[in-house]
Parts: C-alpha cells; sequence; structure tokens
C-alpha cells in the first residue's frame, strides 16, 4: 500500500469553501471572465446547467447579509470576485460591491439561461465590456475552467485549469475501497492526517456558531433546546444530529465562516466529518482514533462519489450518511465486513432522497441521512442490516455502489427536470 496516495487524495478532496459551493461556482465563473477583459461591463450572460441552477437559486451567498440569487451570485464575481481564492473568491467581499452587483442587476445586465449540455456541472459566462469580451467555459468540477476566449482568440483550451489545481477531480480514486482504506488508517499518523483536523477543526466551528439558532431554520438549535429540556434523549444519536444540523443551518444562511468541503460539497464535507466527530467525543475516544475514523468517512464519500459525478439529482447528503456509517463503524470496533453491511443498509435505506436545491431545509435533509448512517451502523455491529436481496442493495460493496448511481442518474434523471420545472416557475 502507497500511503502517499490516500494522503493526496485527502489533499485534493478536502477544500475550504466560503459559503454554498454552487452560488460560488457562479460567481468564480464570472470573476474568471472578468479577469480577462477590463473596460465598464455592458452584459454578462451565462449558460447553466440544471443541476447548478437548482443548487444556486435559494441558497443565501455569504457576506450578503441573507441575500440570494443567480443574477446576484454572477454580479457579485463581476465586480468583487477573485478567483485566485479559488471556492473562498468572494473573501473580499464589501458593501460597496453589493451596492454595485444590485446596480448591475437594476441595470438588466445580467442573464441567464438553461445550458444545452447533459454535464451535471456546466458554466458558460460571457461578459462584454467596452473594451472587449470575454467567455469562460467551467465543466465537471467547479474550479475547472476547460476554456477561455478573449475577442474571439481561444486563450486557454480544455484541461488547462484555473484556480488551485489541488481542487481538481481528476485525482485517481480508483484504488479506494473499504479495504484499502482500512488498511490505511490502520497505519496513518496524527501528521497523515492533517487535512482531516483541519476539517474537524473548521466544520465545528461553523457547527458551533449554528448552536445560537440565529441562522437558517435554526432546527439544530431546535433540537438543542428540546435535548437540554428532556423533551428528547441526550445521547450519541441526537447529539451528532443536532452538530451536523447547527453546521448546515449556519452555511445554508450564508455565513461569513468557511467550511472544508468533500469533493466540491460544503454539505456532505460537514456531514463526513462532524457526526463521526461528535460521536467520537461523545465516546470519549482518543485524537487518534477521532482522525482515523472521519479519515474513513471522508474518503469513503469520495470512493462511493467516484462514478456519481458532482452533481445529482439525489441529495449529496446519501453518500455522505453511508460514509458516516462506515466511520462510526471503525469507532466501534468494527472491521471491512461490518463496513459493508452499513453501507449497503444506509444507501438501501435513503438512496432515492431526492435534491431539490441547496436552501435552509437542507438541515433537515442532512439529518434523515446522517440518521440514517448511525442506525445502520448499529446494526450492523448487531449483525444486522438490509440483505442483498431486498431492492437495490447489492452483494459486494461494488455492486451497492454501482446499483445507487444507477438508480441516481438513470432513475432520477426526469425528476430532476421537474424539480427545476417547479423551482423556476414558482
Amino acid at each position: 500500500m502507497e500511503k502517499q496516495k490516500f494522503i493526496n487524495v485527502l489533499d485534493a478532496q478536502l477544500a475550504p469553501a466560503l459559503g454554498c459551493t454552487d452560488p460560488v461556482g457562479l460567481a468564480y465563473g464570472a470573476a474568471c471572465a472578468r479577469s480577462y477583459v477590463t473596460g465598464e461591463v455592458l452584459s454578462v450572460t451565462a449558460q447553466i446547467s440544471v443541476n447548478l441552477i437548482k443548487n444556486a437559486a435559494a441558497v443565501c451567498i455569504p457576506r450578503t447579509g441573507g441575500r440570494c440569487g443567480i443574477p446576484l451570485a454572477l454580479a457579485l464575481g463581476i465586480v468583487g470576485g477573485d478567483p485566485s481564492q479559488g471556492l473562498e473568491v468572494l473573501t473580499g467581499l464589501t458593501e460597496e460591491h453589493i451596492a454595485q452587483a444590485e446596480e448591475m442587476i437594476a441595470q438588466k445586465k445580467i442573464s441567464s439561461s438553461v445550458a444545452d449540455s447533459d454535464k451535471t456541472l456546466y458554466l458558460c459566462v460571457e461578459i462584454k465590456t467596452t473594451d472587449g469580451t470575454a467567455r469562460v467555459t467551467i465543466e465537471d468540477h467547479y474550479l475547472n475552467v476547460t476554456s477561455v476566449t478573449v475577442n474571439g482568440q481561444v486563450v486557454k483550451s480544455a484541461g488547462a485549469g484555473d484556480g488551485d489545481s489541488q481542487h481538481s477531480q481528476a485525482e485517481d480514486v480508483s484504488f479506494l475501497s473499504i479495504r484499502s482504506i482500512l488498511d490505511f488508517v490502520a497505519e496513518a499518523t496524527e501528521e497523515d492526517l492533517s487535512k482531516v483536523a483541519r476539517a474537524i477543526e473548521m466544520n465545528t466551528a461553523v457547527s458551533e456558531a449554528g448552536m445560537s439558532g440565529q441562522y437558517g431554520m435554526g432546527s439544530g438549535a431546535c433540537l438543542g433546546r428540546m435535548m437540554d429540556g428532556g423533551t428528547v434523549g441526550t445521547d450519541w444519536v441526537n447529539d451528532a444530529l443536532m452538530r451536523t444540523m447547527c453546521a448546515v443551518d449556519t452555511r445554508m444562511a450564508g455565513a461569513d465562516m468557511p467550511v472544508m468541503s468533500n469533493t466540491g460539497s460544503g454539505n456532505q464535507g460537514l456531514t463526513c466529518t462532524l457526526p463521526v466527530a461528535s460521536v467520537a467525543r461523545y465516546w470519549n475516544k482518543s485524537r487518534i482514533e477521532t482522525l482515523r475514523a472521519v479519515a474513513v468517512s471522508c474518503l469513503m464519500a469520495v470512493h462511493i462519489k467516484e462514478n456519481f459525478g458532482i452533481l445529482a439529482a439525489v441529495c449529496g447528503s446519501v453518500i455522505a450518511g453511508a460514509s458516516t456509517a462506515c466511520g462510526v463503524v471503525y469507532l466501534m470496533g468494527g472491521g471491512e465486513e461490518q463496513m459493508k453491511q452499513a453501507l449497503k443498509t444506509s444507501l438501501g435505506n435513503v438512496a432515492g432522497l431526492m435534491c431539490d436545491g441547496a436552501k435552509a431545509g437542507c438541515a433537515v435533509k442532512v439529518s434523515s441521512c446522517v440518521h440514517s448512517g448511525l442506525m445502520a451502523a448499529a446494526l450492523a455491529m448487531d449483525g444486522r442490516g438490509i440483505q442483498s436481496t431486498d431492492g437495490i442493495v447489492g452483494e459486494t460493496e461494488q455492486e451497492m455502489i454501482d446499483n445507487f448511481v444507477r438508480v441516481s442518474k438513470e432513475g432520477m434523471e426526469k425528476m430532476d427536470r421537474v424539480v427545476l420545472d417547479i423551482i423556476l416557475n414558482k
């Protein structure tokens, strides 16, 4: 086993992100286009894939005081975005930038449409100014710029990425499996898992901010009050649910706090780390046990998502919930067979949970997937779980993942269009 390969995957797939990655991705594309042309902005047009529109339409944009919307995300990227900051492109946003962006929208300089592309993540932004025209195309990953055209001349073509190349989805992850991940964490040191430690630290801070109840739906804080008042029990399950929901509440509300994303998803990053870290804390596990368990969860998410794509019709928390199940099995002292069973039970339970866009209600969906993962772990350790004779559950680890991917990509494709139509015609 080459330990460095696993460390490289963690470094590549775990990345800081300020705000929901979908409107931030739009802002990044617009900022990239703006960086190639000077002069006064005359118009900005964007062609955007279905999944990207769905996830960017209603979620709050960081540093805007709770504002949201695709036109605003694009405009903010133009007037205040710094593409060199990657998914933290809006770090330098000011009130003046917000005013400028809103003025651009009022002047009807921003327009967008559904892209004619079969890619789940596709963005083409064209900006026209008094000095010229620039067009930037992004595909497959929020930071993967595949084409740049300036005044009709191609200056960058497919394969040349803007931003930080460490976020590229091109990293080979085909060697990942439950067995290989377990072999890696058995030898991994605290130094090897420094990125995991940073993820726990960043995401815990976001969770603690949400405990105030001032963000989003305040669903996590509500559960916390119920625990304090004795309405529901204070146990390892509810503690994990509460802490994770608090974090998602905070992020979906556009709080000015970065999270550590996983495979381009901030909510997936939160859901891979916080439940496992919470359970470890509740059970007084050592630091290295905690880091290894969270590493199992983070790497399992990458493994499941390998053939899945960065965006899809299914809620990404389904993947993170199954990954959480494997991390918690590790904390319980389980091995490969128990993790396989927990994976089957979790995915077999919530595989069809649809994504209807990033929004405040995501905290509740996340809680459903986390609860599924925690129960799958407990059942697996008791020798129980959904069997391969049932539904879409497969016999092997890979068969289970393949069935889940097929349901998500083939079975739910039409539903994705229906969901978008509902969102756009409210």
